[in-house]
């Protein structure tokens, strides 16, 4: 009859093969050091009659050649090691050997202080941070209870807009995208609408987009310019990292584009090749979706240092967000603060009450109603909540009023709902 042997069973193919012992191989030596961070020995194989990988192999402190030793840290950076014999190649492609020349346009620190900033030195200078739940109740109320007069002294504050700009039309209706582009998108869409708005979108500009990342913004920023057309226009990115999948580099004009890689603090934005080779351009306009803290307030001190230095800014807009990395000493509003009556100390503790505004509890809604207790000193979530945005507005008032200092007409406006993002506010300063 039928045959019976393991050709004709049709599971046959799909059993795993076995070898004999005779014709595996040994297993390999791994190596013996245990990464910390990792909480796991180093997977790497080692070397006939070694322990470790070449790696990880341990130093010795006399010279190479008495230890035997092969590998040293690295004189650039001792975070990793190179072999002794090879130094001199590595030396030369090392990513932490230090540039071959420096940039015109990185001055160390330029943006971190200005002129104004050493009263504000001064009076903060001797404070000491102090932890929330350290703060005795009744003057962290009194603390807020002078937080929420300087808001209701401000009066109304933020405009409701939710504009959008018709270059991003047909990208937001592709169904392929899932929540979090679609998001980015939209927020990216209302910041060039209100652009648009602001009469920023016109020929001859330098567009400046501080904090690029992968350049979605400057991506539909160069789209406009090609499209628009608006003659004589470029953009600009700006930031510290280097990207991997970066937009910008889809932009098929690329007189119109330069990257820049350098951290705000030090950049003097009028030096940079774009922004010099346009000199004629009628003006500079900043643009940023997501600068966390700090890097708000060394954006606006960039634009107004470069101001100052001959460069015709005519405005930025900023999507505010992340007030809880802001820093006493780069702040930009610490004057208006200190005349206020916020000292050093307070400006830290307000710091770290705006996460109230857009944490959440981390908790199911059941538990959030089974444990919606008043807190140590009498407020509820809701309540802890509503004082975390006044703080953040707060912050935001005093930039305000630096950028008004400087000779800017400066507004709060809510760009998109809160349902796309809760940090949903943009400031928005126009040159007088």
């Amino acid at each position: 009859m039928g045959d019976t042997g393991p050709e004709s069973d049709p599971t046959a193919s799909k059993r795993p093969k076995l070898q004999s012992t005779t014709d595996q191989p040994q297993s390999a030596v791994r190596c013996k050091y245990f990464v910390q961070r990792k909480k796991r020995y180093c997977k790497m194989t080692v070397g006939t009659g070694k322990e470790y990988c070449g790696e990880h192999e341990p130093t010795a402190a006399e010279p190479v050649a008495a230890s035997g030793a092969d590998r040293i840290p690295c004189p650039l950076d001792p975070k990793h090691s190179v072999s002794a014999a090879k130094l001199e190649k590595h030396l030369k492609i090392c990513n932490a050997r230090p540039p071959a020349e420096q940039k015109p346009y990185l001055v160390p620190g330029i943006n971190c202080t200005s002129s104004d900033d050493e009263q504000s030195e001064a009076a903060g200078r001797e404070e000491k941070v102090t932890k929330l739940a350290d703060i005795p109740p009744a003057e962290l109320l009194e603390l807020i209870g002078k937080v929420s007069a300087l808001y209701e002294s401000a009066g109304p504050l933020i405009k409701e807009e939710s504009p959008r700009h018709s270059i991003l039309a047909d990208e937001l209706t592709v169904e392929g995208y899932g929540p979090q582009t679609l998001k980015h998108l939209v927020q990216s869409s209302a910041l060039l609408g209100l652009a648009e708005q602001c009469d920023f979108l016109r020929p001859d500009t330098t567009f400046v987009e501080f904090g690029a990342g992968k350049g979605q913004v400057a991506y539909w920023l160069a789209r406009i310019v090609e499209t628009a057309p608006l003659a004589r226009s470029a953009v600009l990115l700006v930031d510290r990292a280097s990207h991997r999948h970066k937009k910008d580099n889809k932009i098929e004009t690329r007189e119109i584009v330069q990257r820049v890689r350098a951290d705000i603090a030090d950049l003097e934005l009028h030096r940079v090749e774009l922004i010099e080779a346009g000199a004629g351009r009628s003006g500079v306009v900043g643009i940023g979706k997501h600068l966390c803290g700090a890097a708000t307030d060394l954006a606006l001190r960039c634009l107004v240092r470069s101001g100052t230095s001959g460069t015709a800014v005519r405005g930025c807009l900023f999507a505010l967000c992340c007030h809880h990395r802001c820093d006493w000493r780069t702040f930009a509003g610490k004057r208006f603060l200190l005349e206020s009556g916020i000292t050093r100390a307070e400006f830290e503790s307000i710091v770290r009450m705006v996460s109230w505004a857009v944490c959440g509890t981390g908790r199911s809604r059941e538990r959030q109603q089974e444990d919606d207790k008043p807190d140590r000193c009498g407020l509820t979530r809701p309540e802890r909540e509503a004082i975390g945005r006044r703080c953040k507005r707060l912050l935001d008032i005093a930039r305000l009023r630096y950028m008004e200092r400087h000779g800017y007409e400066a507004s709060l406006k809510y760009y998109v709902t809160s349902d796309v993002t809760l940090e949903n506010v943009c400031l928005v300063c126009v040159k007088k």
